[in-house]
């Protein structure tokens, strides 16, 4: 069923025609998915712990050693948490939609899962969507929550993947020197983990009645 849209009234005759947003439709819950998200968010980062450690005695001569078994399950960790991350963000956005409908948001929806996959904009598209989503659900319920740490978060998260990046390139990934330059990323992505997981606590709170 479509979803109700905006009309324009007019409250007595001669007033002014006002745009009068559609009545607000259940929220569509989010608690059971955030749980989700922050458990595999949290398994993913442990599985970038254990490669870094694992990465101090790899052998850079072999082609397949026990890093790359364990790149391969971390791989499939940080899969398996962007999938359910896009599925929760989608639905906080269409809840913050239906929260405050005149709330103007930067990116379209489907960018909720998009913006994390797509080269270049993936930079910076998941934190917009994340902002307005937020800014639009605390704007229907003023004074609720203190605002969530967004910048913190996506700053971390940003430097965690330059670090934990360049530093594979520069070292191939294996050895010492890989492992500790694999320990500071993982380090700064525990700082952007505490703070996720303030931002998915807050979103789930604004929008359980």
């Amino acid at each position: 069923m479509d979803e109700q849209q905006a009309s324009w009234q007019q409250p007595a005759p001669g007033a002014p025609w006002v745009l009068t947003p559609p009545p607000p439709g259940p929220l569509e819950p989010v608690s059971g998915l955030a749980t989700a998200v922050l458990v595999l968010s949290g398994v993913a980062a442990a599985a970038d712990l254990v490669i870094a450690l694992t990465a101090f005695g790899a052998d850079p001569t072999s082609a397949f050693d026990a890093t790359t078994e364990v790149s391969v399950l971390g791989s499939l960790c940080w899969l398996a948490a962007l999938v359910v991350t896009s599925v929760w963000l989608l639905r906080v956005r269409r809840n913050a939609e239906r929260m405050s409908p005149f709330h103007h948001h930067v990116r379209s929806r489907g960018w909720a899962w998009a913006g994390w996959i797509v080269p270049v904009v993936s930079w910076w598209f998941p934190f917009q969507v994340v902002r307005d989503a937020l800014t639009a659900s605390a704007a229907a319920r003023p004074g609720r929550l203190p605002r969530p740490p967004l910048a913190l978060w996506w700053g971390t998260w940003v430097a965690s993947q330059v670090v934990s990046n360049v530093g594979a390139w520069v070292t191939s990934g294996v050895g010492p020197a890989a492992g500790a330059v694999q320990l500071l990323g993982v380090a700064v992505l525990g700082v952007a983990l505490a703070a996720w997981i303030r931002v998915v606590r807050t979103a789930t709170a604004l929008q359980t009645p």
